[in-house]
């Protein structure tokens, strides 16, 4: 019985932060059932869970595994989860035509899939740094590696994504057609990435 009181004292100090979590890395629309299925799979493992390791970076493990499998699985795909990333992960296009609206929502939708594209071990440190706006340390802690691994992977995972999305470089320009915020918005984007 005790037990079980720490883990609902886990739950109650870790649902509102994992849920921000996975709504940065899976969508809104999304989040609350993946915090679920996180929580009853950390429950099902609670009882053999290590007491010298941290129950909320086990619990964030878990969530970020159960995320990482939603992402990779069929579903994500045809869903085309385009609320992942803020509107102004790009660019502030400030604008409320729908055609361009519809135009960034495929741009989003597309990198999603690219990511999912990254090789495991890259894909989980971009997803952390990226979506889940993680700092080194915690992606440290998250993934169980030294900060200087995650640096490493981190940069792996750019160049292998400029790779990936320079192999898309033609949807891309076409398809983005904001109105930048700055001068240096999107004229940057597209500098590194002709073809």
């Amino acid at each position: 019985m005790a037990d079980e009181g720490r883990f609902r004292a886990l739950y109650d100090a870790s649902h509102a932060r994992l849920l921000s979590l996975l709504i940065r890395m899976a969508g809104r629309r999304e989040a609350e059932d993946l915090a679920q299925i996180a929580f009853a799979k950390a429950a099902a493992a609670w009882p053999a869970f290590r007491e010298d390791a941290d129950p909320a970076t086990w619990l964030y493990r878990i969530a970020v595994n159960v995320a990482l499998d939603h992402l990779r699985s069929r579903a994500a795909c045809e869903a085309k989860l385009t609320d992942a990333m803020p509107d102004d992960e790009f660019c502030s296009c400030g604008t409320t035509d729908p055609e361009q609206e519809l135009s960034r929502k495929d741009v989003q939708a597309s990198l999603l899939a690219d990511i999912g594209k990254l090789s495991e071990t890259h894909r989980e440190a971009f997803m952390l740094s990226m979506l889940a706006g993680m700092r080194d340390d915690e992606i440290a802690l998250m993934l169980d590696i030294s900060k200087g691994a995650v640096k490493v992977r981190l940069h792996r995972a750019r160049e292998e994504f400029r790779q990936i999305v320079g192999a898309n470089c033609e949807f891309y320009r076409n398809e983005f057609t904001c109105q930048p915020s700055t001068p240096d918005c999107c004229a940057a984007a597209e500098k590194k990435s002709r073809c």
